[in-house]
């Protein structure tokens, strides 16, 4: 499952690509609006920020901004950003690779083989979807199904 930093750093960005163009976005609006604690909305701007993908603007008329178009910028990339890796289990990462403990060896684990196939899968998916891109909403009796 994603982190609640994860999520939390998904809808802040949605909110300033909502907002592209159209100068800075204050801190409080995005927190209220995506109903994130002020606090943490702080924290996680000020790492995006550093990442290069978030400009911030102080004083009256400050607030953040994206550093970079949002047809730039695919939901993968924040996923990486923010948790590391798209892998379900360390020894299916692709930049953060380790060896599972208490495991078999890597060529005879079908666990492994299989994670492979669900990362690259949910990166194709990932990486196709761009924060410029339109979400459809699902119902919420459809997303309680499953």
């Amino acid at each position: 499952m994603l982190s609640q930093k994860t999520r939390y750093a998904i809808r802040a960005m949605q909110h300033l690509a909502d907002n592209y163009g159209q100068g800075p976005i204050q801190l409080a609006q995005i927190a209220e609006a995506q109903n994130i604690p002020a606090k943490f909305l702080t924290t996680i701007l000020s790492e995006l920020s550093r990442f290069g993908i978030v400009d911030s603007q102080r004083g009256k008329d400050g607030g953040y901004r994206l550093a970079v178009s949002p047809i730039d910028i695919t939901y993968g990339d924040l996923i990486r950003l923010m948790r590391g890796s798209l892998a379900l289990v360390p020894c299916a990462s692709r930049f953060a690779h380790e060896k599972c403990k208490n495991c078999l060896e890597e060529g005879d684990c079908r666990t492994r083989a299989l994670m492979l196939e669900v990362r690259d899968r949910t990166a194709e998916l990932l990486d196709g979807v761009r924060l410029s891109d339109h979400i459809d909403l699902v119902p919420a009796q459809a997303d309680s199904e499953g």
